[in-house]
């Protein structure tokens, strides 16, 4: 079915929920490979977008602040690339950049698992310094056929001048249930 095609409304509704479950734990694997705390919640992850006709899902993790690996962050990272490959992940090349910049980035999709791509971004700190590590996670899901206006308005009730956008925690565990529905109807 291509993204142009559309369900009727309850069932693209089901279809929306069950995308952004499967999409938030194949996320949430990574994430336990690098930290199974809690971390900071830029974006959820549950507002769908509109893409090529379709909707997508787009969430944002950051470290918590002060988080440091204690000088092993590259290593870290390495060791997760190696885990991202052996558990079928399509990695793409690592990106280089220019003198002055130490940023580690792997670049990587699973899109049987609902992961368009996903994008860990670290800054290693330097424990000698006193420098903590800085690493962002971002993930889009893959485009799935359905309107994302009308599952949004499904999810929220009509749009409002201000829009009220409780039900977001500032801290979440790879572990925790994800959030779909986490508005009040009416």
């Amino acid at each position: 079915m291509s993204p142009q095609e559309t369900l009727s409304s309850d069932a693209s509704f089901d279809d929306a929920r069950a995308v952004n479950l499967e999409f938030k734990a194949t996320v949430a694997e990574v994430q336990k490979q690098i930290f199974d705390g809690e971390w900071a919640v830029a974006e959820y992850g549950d507002t769908p977008q509109p893409c090529d006709g379709g909707y997508e899902f787009f969430l944002r993790r950051n470290l918590p602040d002060g988080f440091s690996f204690d000088g092993q962050g590259p290593q870290r990272m390495d060791e997760l690339r190696t885990w991202m490959g052996d558990n079928g992940w399509q990695l793409a090349p690592t990106p280089t950049y220019g003198g002055g910049i130490e940023n580690i980035v792997i670049m990587a999709g699973k899109p049987e698992a609902k992961v368009s791509r996903l994008d860990v971004d670290m800054i290693p700190g330097v424990a000698a310094e006193g420098t903590v590590d800085v690493l962002e996670l971002r993930a889009t899901s893959t485009c799935e056929p359905g309107d994302a206006g009308v599952l949004l308005d499904q999810l929220r009730g009509p749009l409002t001048a201000v829009p009220n956008d409780d039900g977001i925690p500032d801290l979440e565990s790879p572990d925790a249930t994800p959030l779909f529905e986490r508005f009040d109807e009416g």
